[in-house]
Order: structure tokens, then sequence, then C-alpha cells
């Protein structure tokens, strides 16, 4: 099994300025530091191992593009029109039974649920257009999807994105608003029973809305070997995400690219597994997963992984960036929760996974849950307990703890397999700052601070 530590070590950049003195005065003529070269004296190197075999990122090894040109304008009544839904979902059905081609919703705001793509279906949408969920006949506990794919039945070759596909600048995108809390739970889009697709040009705004807006699940047969596989996301910014969610959750999927994903809120791209049907069997439902670009924003995290009861494969992850979120990467080990009927194993990841050229900004406003208060001193911590939790009611406005929380190390106490513990390739890691509650660059379950006096809120359930 491949140590991160071995091999490693850190460096502390240190930069020597030259003092300007004229001839005529001495300590009025000192040479301001320059901003940026201010910033560069506190940065902190972390060098660990480089894997010589990395998995490939470029595109057309996830998702060819082998949808028919035909091109038509979708019919649809805008302005939140309940009927809106079922308008597209025939234009789908008529444009894949003839062959497929490209719908394009033009400029106008839609209310849709329970959209189905077809196979061979490439849905464009213009970036004057607003989607959001549509509430009609909703109630409380129950869940919304704005878009399934491979849900009900085998799907091949789809894509929804923007009208200028490829596009990486977000004024092209099109636009998602979720005007709802967490008391009903959306989806954008669910992936089930898909080989070969797309998704990309999504610029969204949550409202701390229960599930991640991007999901990769089993279908409806909950057949393990229907996962989905071959496919790309790229290019989404998402705001005001649940600190339990974020923009992508991924409990299965094989050789999918993530790539130029944003978030503000949660975590971004969360690899984790634990869909029931998943844990019936100790068979690999996620593999050759590659991230690239992947962002996070006053929220929980970029990446976190976390396998439940299955030995999942490989994830490699590059260009992690963190700025005033709890932390940068969550690295969890496997464990076996309380649902009864599943297999009797904690679950791993494959130790050739990489997550490599994290830059790390730390600072206020992370999302920080109750489970990390532990790593916080005495003082700041009752002030986190007293404080009022964020609008998702589940998190706490806070400072940034630190770089890499890994609780499946053996050097956070973590021993072997079959307690869930798996090491990866960890390397390259960038602190811009150190507004950090913790100064080491790995976190473990060991790095808790005990001692502190017990807190609790007023009955009255004020908050500061």
């Amino acid at each position: 099994m491949i140590n991160k530590f071995k091999n490693t070590f850190l460096v502390l950049t240190v930069l020597l300025f030259v003092v300007a003195c004229s001839s005529e005065s001495n300590n009025d003529d000192i040479k301001e530091v320059d901003p940026k070269e201010e910033e560069e004296i506190n940065n902190l190197f972390f060098e660990g191992e480089s894997s010589t075999d990395r998995l490939r990122d470029n595109e057309d090894r996830f998702y060819i593009d082998k949808i028919p040109s035909t091109e038509v304008v979708a019919n649809l009544n805008g302005d939140c029109s309940s009927l809106d839904s079922q308008l597209l979902n025939q234009q789908i059905t008529t444009l894949s039974n003839t062959g497929g081609g490209v719908i394009r919703i033009t400029k106008g705001t839609y209310c849709l649920k329970e959209v189905e793509l077809r196979s061979n279906i490439h849905i464009k949408i213009d970036s004057d257009v607003v989607i959001q969920p549509d509430l009609s006949g909703s109630i409380a506990g129950r869940n919304i999807n704005m878009f399934l794919v491979g849900e009900n039945f085998y799907v091949e070759n789809v894509a929804i994105t923007n009208s200028d596909e490829n596009n990486t600048d977000a004024s092209t995108w099109f636009k998602g608003v979720i005007p709802i809390g967490d008391d009903i739970g959306v989806r954008f889009v669910e992936f089930g029973n898909v080989k070969n697709f797309k998704f990309s040009g999504l610029s969204l705004m949550d409202n701390y809305s229960r599930f991640s807006n991007i999901v990769l699940n089993l279908p409806a047969t909950q057949n393990v070997d229907e996962a989905s596989s071959n496919g790309v996301i790229k290019d989404i910014v998402m705001t005001g995400m649940h600190v339990g969610y974020g923009v992508v959750q991924m409990q299965t999927g094989k050789s999918v690219l993530y790539k130029n994903l944003d978030g503000q809120g949660g975590v971004t791209l969360r690899v984790e597994t634990g869909a029931a049907a998943t844990n019936q069997v100790n068979k690999v439902t996620v593999d050759d997963v590659v991230g690239r670009n992947i962002t996070s924003r006053s929220g929980d995290a970029a990446f976190n992984m976390s396998p439940h009861r299955v030995d999942q494969g490989r994830v490699d992850i590059e260009g992690v960036v963190a700025i005033n979120s709890t932390h940068a990467v969550q690295i969890a080990a496997g464990f076996i929760g309380t649902k009864p009927g599943l297999i009797e194993r904690k679950g791993t990841f494959d130790s050739r996974s990489y997550i490599g050229d994290i830059t790390v900004t730390g600072g206020a406003g992370a999302q920080i849950k109750g489970k990390d208060f532990k790593y916080f001193d005495c003082d700041d911590r009752r002030e986190l307990i007293l404080k009022c939790q964020n609008p998702d009611n589940e998190s706490t406005p806070g400072h940034s703890i630190g770089t890499v929380r890994d609780n499946a190390a053996a050097e956070g106490g973590c021993t072997g397999p079959d307690n869930g513990c798996y090491e990866v390739i960890v390397g390259n890691i960038t602190k811009t700052n150190t507004d950090f509650e913790q100064e080491d660059f790995f976190i473990y379950p060991t790095n808790a601070i005990d001692g502190c006096p017990n807190v609790t809120k007023p009955t009255d359930g004020s908050c500061n």
C-alpha cells in the first residue's frame, strides 16, 4: 500500500527583500512589500509522492458526441407553466424515436420536474434561460428531480449543455434557481443506467435545499451492474449549498470526468457511496473517477471520498482549491452504519488513488459541522456552540480547520482494511496563509482537543 508520508518533506518558502534606503534618510525610505509578494511569504508547500500511473483526463476518453445534428426548438409555454415538463417529455420521445437530435430551449423561465432524457438526445439551453423546480403538488418530505437520465430505462448518447457548448465563460451558461429550503429534497439531474453522457454549462443559485444537485445513483432496478459509465460533467458553478450536500454526489459510476466545478457551501465533489443496494454485495460501483479544477468557497470541502461497506476503485483528483472552507479534502474511512440486511464490512478505496495540486486559503465563513468542533480550542469551541447556525440548520459559520482531514490513514490510528482503513497518494499542497485552527497539513482524529468544559445552549434556544 502506498504511504503518502514516506519520502515527504515540508518547505517553508522564505523570501528576502531588499530595503532601499537613500543617502539622505534611513527608515523613511523603506520599500513597501507588494501585497502579492507578502502573500508568497506565507506559502507553505507539501511535497507528496507522485504517481507514475495516473488516470488520463482527456475528455474523449469519457464522452464522444454521437448525437445527430438535427435541431428543433422546444415548444414550451414558459412563465413556470406546469405543462412544460409534459410538453418537453413528448418532444424528447418523438425526436428519440426518429433517431435523435438536438432540442434547444430558448429564452424564458421554466419550472420542470421528472423530465426524462432518452437515447440520442441533446438538450441545449440558451444563456438567458432560467430553470426552476416545478413545485406544484409537492409536499414536505417528497423529493423532486428536474431531469432524470437512465432512471427507468437504459439510455445512451445523451447531453444537457449550454447552447454555446464548451464555452468556459459563465456568462454563456444557463441558469438554475432552487427557491426553497431543506424541507423538500431537490435534485437538478440524476443519472442512473446511462452510458456516454455529458452535462455542462450551468450556473445555479440554491437555497440550502436537501440533496446535491447532480447525483449519480443506481437506477430504479437497483441493479449494481447498471451504474452509469463514460460521462463528462463540467463547467458548473453553484451557490447557497447545504453543508450536507453540494454540487455533485457520486454514489455509483465508472469512467467519469469532473472538470471546472465551483461550489459555495457544502462539498463540491462528493464521491461517497452508500445507496442501499450498493451495500448488499462487495462489488465495485465507483472506479476510474477523474476530477480537475474542483473549488470550494465558504463550504465544508472541495472534495470528499467515503466508501460504505464496499472496496471501491480509483479516483484521480488534481487542482483542488478551497477558500474559507472547513477543509480542502476529506478522506473518510469506511464504516458499516446502522442499516440492517447489508454486508458486514467497512469498505476502502484503491490505494493507487491520487489527490494533488491542492491550494487552500483559510479564513472565516466556513460551514463547520458539529462533529468537527473537537478540532477547535476551548474558547473557539464555546463560541461555535453558542453561535447561531447557518440556514441549513446543520452547520455553524466558523474558521477553516486545515487542509486534509483524514481518518482512514494509519497515522491517525486507523488499522487495516478490515476496519475501513486505506491510504491514497497526496501531493503538492500550498497554503496561501496561516488562518487555520490547526497548523498541520493533515488532520487526524488524534488532533482532537480534549479537556474542554461542557457548554450547552440556553434553554430558550437563543444564540449569538
